[in-house]
């Protein structure tokens, strides 16, 4: 039987610490050399750029058709995720989880609602471990629905007393920070430049749709503070600068993804002020022991994602679980008899 998972019904299987321990054995695993990934691929379907996207796709591209997978037998899962972007319907993405131990296909998931809490609890479980110590001050670059979850996840691993927030729509920071500090009990404050909102931080996370750098990295607090690059994953885009990146210790989700896909990578190298070997390693790595953290002389920190098919199938496989604990979604059947007559 062939379990159909969809949004609303994947809402509330899991917490966001959930999510995070989940991406957590993840890694651990991939990290160890018992789990893979199969890099993004994207397909681009040619048509006329949408104001939306343009900064984000090669020219003569209007939209994209994407894969990515990942294998981790450990948790008894692999799994395939597919989905299209920049076409009128929006975000259109669909998982494809197998078992590992039987062979067969698991479930087919909707994939908007797990993307939206997978995302928070990577960079969560980057911060817990690359954070400087008793870090409390963020600063937030984005307020739409991932910074909402972003703040979720971080308050998780981080004891974030202030949050300063900058986006570049004045009334939505507002209107923001006013919901996130009533849901949260704490502070969240709307400032009105990057340099206000870098001030003071510990803790640095940039989850835009911005195809350029939002904060100039000479104004960062000149003190340890670990910082999220989440919003871009091309080569040709980028939400942290080329001065960040060379004076920071620098890792990202899957290595040969993270160095052939993020701008933040990609740019600093053509510019020949980086090679691959600036990356210290990946989250795998981090999580598995092999890469320290912080050093010594480690002043920042730089963790960048654009979410990869380990994570993927770390959340789904425990959706999946929780799904047939408490009996939700739809069972059917494929692989019905059949003949092989003409």
């Amino acid at each position: 039987m062939v379990l159909l998972l969809r949004n609303h019904e994947i809402r509330g299987l899991m917490d966001i610490s959930d999510y995070i321990d989940a991406v957590e054995a993840g890694y651990r695993e991939f990290g160890a050399g018992a789990g893979a990934a199969f890099p993004r691929k994207n397909l681009w379907i040619r048509g006329e750029q949408s104001d939306t996207y343009g900064g984000h796709l090669p020219a003569g591209s209007k939209a994209s058709f994407k894969f990515k997978a990942g294998l981790l037998p450990g948790l008894s899962g692999a799994g395939v995720n597919a989905y299209t972007a920049g076409l009128p319907g929006g975000l259109e993405t669909y998982m494809f989880l197998f078992d590992t131990d039987s062979g067969a296909l698991a479930a087919i998931m909707e994939v908007m609602y797990l993307s939206w809490l997978k995302t928070t609890a990577v960079s969560a479980l980057a911060t817990r471990y690359l954070a400087p110590p008793d870090s409390t001050v963020l600063a937030l670059f984005g307020s739409g629905r991932h910074a909402r979850s972003q703040l979720y996840g971080l308050i998780k691993v981080a004891d974030i007393q202030r949050v300063q927030t900058y986006s570049r729509n004045a009334a939505k920071r507002r209107a923001f920070c006013q919901r996130m500090s009533a849901e949260l009990g704490i502070e969240v404050a709307p400032v009105d430049s990057p340099q206000a909102a870098l001030r003071d931080a510990d803790i640095v996370t940039t989850i835009t749709t911005s195809a350029e750098p939002v904060f100039t990295g000479a104004d960062l607090p000149g003190k340890p503070l670990h910082i999220n690059g989440l919003g871009a994953h091309y080569p040709w885009v980028r939400e942290v600068d080329t001065h960040t990146v060379v004076n920071s210790r620098v890792f990202v989700d899957v290595l040969r993804q993270g160095i052939s896909e993020n701008g933040e990578i990609v740019i600093p190298m053509e510019e020949g002020r980086i090679d691959e070997s600036h990356v210290v390693g990946d989250l795998g790595a981090l999580v598995a022991g092999a890469a320290p953290a912080r050093l010594a002389d480690t002043k920042w920190t730089l963790f960048l994602s654009g979410g990869t098919g380990v994570d993927d199938v770390a959340v789904a496989t425990g959706l999946y679980q929780r799904a047939l604990e408490r009996r939700v979604g739809t069972e059917f059947e494929f692989n019905q008899p059949y003949e092989f007559e003409l």
